[in-house]
């Protein structure tokens, strides 16, 4: 029998639950330290570089837990680079635009969270939309994560059993820190390896195939260079892209450009102002074949974006442009974490009256190539 009293027929079994055969956990700061924590559900509902950085958080909450069954929620495609991640006995999706954007749908997610029977919800972020789905869920104990410190927290906060308030917006540490303090908050001190991402060899190994298929040069280092970006204000001339990736190849380095589908129009405006030939991946791989090509360069050159924090979890050295007035100020709180990495910074300030308002992002004409190219020359080189 647990410390709670039930016995291990009381609940549904869903796949191995190894928690049943001994006593669950009671954790002091949950559920005032009378609820058993066997089934912990994290929710980041945010973009794929948020996803990563909550990576960390999933390998701290294995170490405290160790006979739990903890699955992340997360919006698709970002649940592909979770897949074999050892700290994880499931993966659920969430899309309010497609999958589960009918009413009925919704229903059919809040049973399904039912029938899971979650003990602990710990939301980093939730769209109102999980946020209604998980209090109907009637998960025993809800914690949420209110990120701008002093503002009226939103409509759904009284959702949850539990609060833990941030400040997020002065950028002053790392998001992975920042996600690591809400288990500090809990009294957990967390044991981690930094973003975490795991590929089978034999995604490798195909990647590596796919590479030669189409030009790779194995007796040179590759460098990345990724001109996809979250908005038009990061937007940088696709010459200077040009340039960039120019001077690494006159350095001896292999250059293949990345993108999605929707970005081939960019990467092939960038490689045919290129003066020597580059690899154009657009379109040729999914999350975790660019986590595999990720993992077989030695140079990255992007924007601040979701990829950026994707190389840093493949250990790339990488530089990281930072234009936007906003973004530069959140330099420390989103940039590669445990990896070689150099930020170069525009030397013209914003004149946009917001994110959504920029209409030409001049701040980002003031970073030159040369600038660029100096902070990957001052990077070590990953053999």
């Amino acid at each position: 029998m647990d410390p709670s009293g039930a016995q291990p027929g009381d609940r549904k079994v869903v796949g191995l639950e190894p928690d049943f055969i001994k006593p669950s956990v009671l954790w002091p700061s949950l559920g005032h330290g009378t609820l058993p924590i066997r089934r912990i559900l994290v929710v980041q509902t945010q973009r794929l570089g948020d996803v990563l950085c909550s990576t960390p958080l999933f390998t701290a909450l294995r170490h405290q837990f160790p006979l739990a069954h903890i699955e992340a929620l997360v919006h698709s495609p970002h649940d592909t680079l979770l897949r074999e991640n050892p700290d994880l006995n499931g993966i659920l999706t969430y899309d309010r635009f497609s999958t589960h954007r009918a009413l009925v749908d919704r229903l059919k997610f809040i049973g399904e969270l039912k029938e899971r029977q979650f003990d602990w919800a710990l939301s980093i972020h939730a769209a109102s939309s999980v946020a209604f789905a998980l209090w109907h869920s009637g998960i025993p104990w809800r914690t949420c994560v209110w990120r701008y410190g002093t503002y009226r927290k939103p409509h759904w906060a009284h959702s949850y059993h539990q609060h833990i308030r941030q400040d997020r917006r002065v950028g002053h540490k790392h998001e992975i820190e920042h996600n690591l303090d809400v288990l500090r908050e809990l009294g957990i001190e967390p044991k981690h390896q930094g973003y975490r991402v795991v590929l089978a060899p034999d995604e490798r190994e195909r990647t590596r195939e796919l590479l030669r298929k189409l030009g790779r040069d194995e007796s040179r280092k590759l460098a990345i260079v990724h001109p996809g970006h979250g908005g038009g204000r990061q937007e940088w001339e696709t010459s200077r892209y040009a340039a960039v990736a120019d001077g690494l190849a006159e350095r001896g380095y292999q250059v293949a450009i990345t993108g999605s589908k929707g970005e081939r129009p960019l990467v092939s405006g960038i490689t045919y102002k290129m003066k020597q030939l580059a690899l154009d991946l657009s379109g040729a791989v999914d999350l975790r074949g660019l986590a595999a090509v990720l993992a077989e360069a030695s140079r990255f050159v992007s924007v601040s974006t979701g990829p950026m924090h994707l190389a840093s979890a493949m250990g790339v050295p990488a530089v990281t442009l930072y234009g936007p007035t906003d973004l530069r100020i959140e330099s420390t709180r989103f940039c590669p974490y445990g990896s070689p990495s150099a930020p170069v910074f525009s030397t013209i300030p914003c004149n946009c009256a917001g994110a959504k308002t920029c209409s030409r992002a001049v701040c980002m004409e003031g970073i030159a190539p040369e600038a660029v190219l100096e902070a990957a020359d001052a990077l070590p080189v990953r053999n």
